[in-house]
């Protein structure tokens, strides 16, 4: 998967610096720490992360994943070297199956701790650098395991979409979005110009189905991350990158040629008053 495109150099290179300051950030995404802090009442600063992605993804819907995911950066770095496209479906099902009863003890830490005593950001991260122990080592190895090897053998940023704890947050705020009618980034669609080449989902790094999603209009699918590695494939513009209301349109397919159009048929006609009863010819409507 190559990227020539001066906004897909720049994508990448800001998720490979983000990447490269995950051992600085790694405990402000922190699962385990936001639930500590719960059992304790305090807002821990995964929780304000988690936060931000939520509201940002009202408007930006999954940018964040695409742009500046550090988790996200060396999957990428990753694909550039094995292209094995993932397999969405089912699959996308099991982060939600690990983002509820992990929701759910975050509330029942609050609720045994009587609720929010303070905010700290820092909670349990000294200095504000994550990986500042031999220990916070051993966890940042384990969780960049934990996202690359098994994109091996299921395919790019396969990890995006089984196990990511943060997706959820965007998804909700993405919907949430939606439902307010809020102006939103998307991909934008038009359908009569694609050629069904392919190129597009070649490119796309969470191995969407894009030329079956552009016929609706837009890009709507919760998986899709905001990259416009899509539209910066497309060689014939079907596809942009767009902030604003979300267009959706019914796509009737045009007749490919004068041999297809729909033969010109009798109507009938009732005369009124002293007009001549005649017929006219009227198209088909398809």
């Amino acid at each position: 998967m190559k990227y020539q495109t001066k906004r897909q150099r720049v994508r990448i290179g800001i998720l490979l610096a983000s990447f490269a300051l995950f051992p600085v950030t790694i405990f402000y995404f922190s699962p385990y720490l936001i639930v500590w802090g719960a059992f304790q009442g305090v807002v821990a600063g995964s929780a304000i992360a988690f936060g931000l992605q939520l509201v940002s993804a009202i408007f930006l819907r999954r940018a964040c994943c695409g742009w500046i995911c550090p988790a996200g950066g060396f999957q990428e770095l990753e694909a550039q070297a094995v292209e094995k496209p993932s397999k969405p479906g089912k699959r996308d099902m099991v982060k939600w199956v690990i983002w509820v009863p992990w929701i759910a003890s975050i509330a029942a830490g609050f609720i045994v701790a009587g609720g929010v005593s303070h905010v700290d950001p820092l909670f349990h991260i000294d200095g504000g650098i994550s990986v500042s122990s031999p220990g916070a080592m051993v966890v940042y190895l384990i969780i960049v395991a934990l996202f690359f090897i098994p994109n091996l053998f299921l395919g790019r940023r396969a990890m995006c979409h089984c196990i990511c704890w943060m997706a959820p947050f965007m998804i909700i705020g993405e919907k949430l979005g939606a439902a307010l009618h809020a102006p939103q980034l998307h991909v934008a669609a038009d359908p009569s110009k694609c050629i069904s080449c392919g190129l597009c989902e070649k490119a796309c790094p969470m191995s969407l189905p894009v030329s079956e999603l552009l016929k609706g209009g837009a890009i709507t699918h919760s998986e899709c991350i905001q990259c416009a590695a899509c539209c910066d494939t497309c060689r014939k513009d079907a596809l942009k990158l767009e902030f604003g209301p979300i267009a959706r349109r019914n796509v009737i397919a045009q007749p490919a040629s004068p041999k297809a159009s729909a033969p010109l048929e009798l109507a009938s006609f009732e005369p009124r008053g002293n007009l001549p009863s005649t017929p006219r010819f009227v198209d088909r409507v398809v």
